[in-house]
């Protein structure tokens, strides 16, 4: 009789990334990793084959639930304002337990892009969609006259990602709420001072 898995292998997963985000990758061991996804080591060993395997899996799902996660921002009435949202609910959360995690992308770079190449090129990946969606976020803001004239789309886009990602290591060494929503307000003065905006770009 074929082997089947009974288990969720996306709950797993996600298990699995919570796991390794609390405690890193090399510091928790396989006897941890199987009892928080909630498996027998053969099934894991069928359905991953190795612990790497399914941190790679655990961060190509981060990696697309963040890029999915940017789609409200995308149709909000209001380019700007979605990214003003944006950048206050993010640095809100990293001044609260939850953001003491800092960010399962950044953690793992720093842990092991250097060493590992696959680890590395998932992250690049991510990198290049959150600059991405910044700069379409920006690009709309522009065509709906909400920037000044002298802030550029795509220079703009890459301040803004180095920002985000520093407020996410600023966050996990339990750097101080003052400090982080200095460095917001630093992100937020980058978009310029707020210029008319063009009627009828989008739908209210």
């Amino acid at each position: 009789m074929p082997w089947e898995k009974q288990f969720d292998k996306s709950k797993a997963l996600d298990r699995a990334q919570d796991a390794f985000w609390e405690g890193g990758y090399e510091a928790t061991s396989m006897a941890v990793l199987l009892k928080r996804m909630g498996i027998q080591k053969g099934s894991f060993y069928a359905t991953f084959g190795s612990k790497r395997q399914v941190l790679l899996e655990a961060l190509e799902r981060y990696v697309e639930a963040r890029s999915s996660g940017f789609g409200a921002l995308h149709a909000a009435p209001s380019a700007r304002a979605a990214l003003e949202r944006h950048l206050h609910a993010l640095a809100e959360e990293a001044c609260t337990s939850r953001g003491d995690r800092g960010c399962f992308m950044v953690n793992t770079a720093l842990e092991l892009s250097g060493r590992d190449d696959v680890v590395r090129e998932v992250v690049q990946r991510g990198v290049r969609t959150l600059e991405q969606h910044y700069f379409r976020l920006l690009e709309s803001a522009r065509a709906e006259g909400e920037l000044p004239a002298n802030v550029e789309p795509r220079r703009t886009a890459r301040a803004l990602l180095a920002l985000v990602l520093g407020i996410h290591v600023l966050s996990h060494s339990a750097t101080p709420r003052a400090v982080i929503e200095a460095v917001r307000d630093h992100a937020i003065a980058l978009l310029g001072p707020r210029a008319g905006r063009k009627e009828g770009n989008r739908a209210e």
